[in-house]
């Protein structure tokens, strides 16, 4: 595709990658669209691969939210590895918005691995029991379960919610962007959400 430099501008401030990336991006796609398709997914590519480095994640913040009327209140627990992203825009961006979630929405756990293996074991017991499961032949009923199973769960794991904001865009997904754009690992460590009376 052929592009002027307005262009790369554009995906840049549309995508937040670097100068480099979305010349390539552009070079190689037939159109914008597709262009922005690319870096998204080269980006996830490298989100999926700082994640998986064994780097401490020390740094960060404690941020907190109170809800007008001072009867709602988060307190947020967001590390990453370095202090200079910790003290980011994109790093405490992220933070804000999470305990905007957390307050809208009241997750119980922050990620599927956080479910106790007891609460899952009784919730997989008592699909595996359901009629409509019984129904299905027996070589699909695991694979319904698991799959009833994380739904049933999604609402209360934070990383599987979907945003507040934006319906087309998980937590888990608004975390990644933010390791793709500071380049460490970004983890929700624990939270807490204070509601008067309860």
């Amino acid at each position: 595709m052929e592009f002027t430099a307005k262009d790369v501008a554009k995906l840049r401030e549309e995508t937040g990658a670097g100068f480099a990336d979305c010349k390539n991006a552009l070079t190689t796609a037939k159109t914008f669209d597709e262009a922005i398709k690319l870096i998204e997914e080269k980006g996830q590519q490298r989100a999926e691969k700082v994640k998986g480095q064994d780097r401490e994640t020390r740094q960060g913040l404690v941020e907190s939210y109170i809800h007008h009327g001072g009867n709602l209140g988060v307190l947020l627990e967001l590390n990453c590895s370095t202090d200079f992203v910790a003290r980011s825009d994109a790093f405490r961006t992220l933070a804000r918005e999470l305990t905007l979630q957390i307050a809208g929405t009241n997750p119980t756990w922050v990620a599927m691995s956080d479910i106790p293996e007891s609460v899952m074991a009784e919730a997989r017991e008592k699909l595996m029991n359901d009629p409509d499961v019984q129904k299905r032949p027996e070589r699909l009923r695991e694979q319904i379960v698991e799959g009833k199973l994380k739904k049933q769960f999604t609402e209360q794991v934070l990383l599987e919610q979907v945003w507040v904001k934006d319906d087309k865009v998980t937590i888990s997904k608004l975390v990644d962007d933010v390791i793709r754009k500071t380049g460490e690992n970004v983890v929700v460590r624990r939270f807490a959400r204070f509601a008067l009376g309860e």
